[in-house]
């Protein structure tokens, strides 16, 4: 799935609808593509479906809590790398060491200030668009380096039957 260069793909996860309309408010720019989800499994099916830059998630919710959601996130290969931003209205310093042991890149409190929470958006964002060119432009240089398989090994598979020239 190709993306627009400018951007950047942000699932909001919360339980409630007038957090997911807040952020919506918040966060509504040419800039991002936002998607919302107000459940923890809602939440993991969407960010694999959607391969978000950055997932807003709220910890206290129903069910599977946001430190939870995050975990699993980071036992996933395909979406370990996804920066998480913990929404909570928790304030104390064990909640915010579960939140480190979860996985959690950064923090923003309830209520929040809505400059700090595009700042941070906006930082994390772009630095994981320099992290993605960063790896495309490692595979370029693999390739640029052992040169890139015949099209049908890629295709197939290479032909175990065939006899080098």
């Amino acid at each position: 799935m190709q993306r627009e260069q400018a951007k950047s793909v942000i699932l909001v996860v919360d339980d409630a609808p007038a957090g997911r309309e807040t952020m919506e408010a918040l966060l509504y720019s040419p800039s991002y593509e936002l998607h919302f989800a107000s459940n923890g499994p809602e939440a993991l099916s969407l960010a694999s479906k959607k391969r978000p830059d950055l997932i807003l998630l709220d910890v206290m919710m129903p069910g599977m809590d946001g430190f939870e959601v995050c975990r699993r996130l980071r036992l996933d290969p395909d979406l370990a790398e996804i920066p998480v931003i913990l929404v909570t209205a928790l304030d104390d310093r064990n909640s915010r060491l579960q939140g480190i042991d979860a996985g959690a890149d950064d923090f923003i409190t309830k209520p929040f200030d809505s400059a700090e929470l595009r700042a941070r958006v906006r930082t994390i964002t772009r630095l994981n668009r320099y992290r993605r060119l960063v790896e495309e432009r490692t595979r370029f240089e693999w390739v640029v380096g052992h040169g890139a398989p015949p099209a049908a090994d890629v295709v197939f598979g290479p032909c175990p039957t065939a006899v080098p020239l």
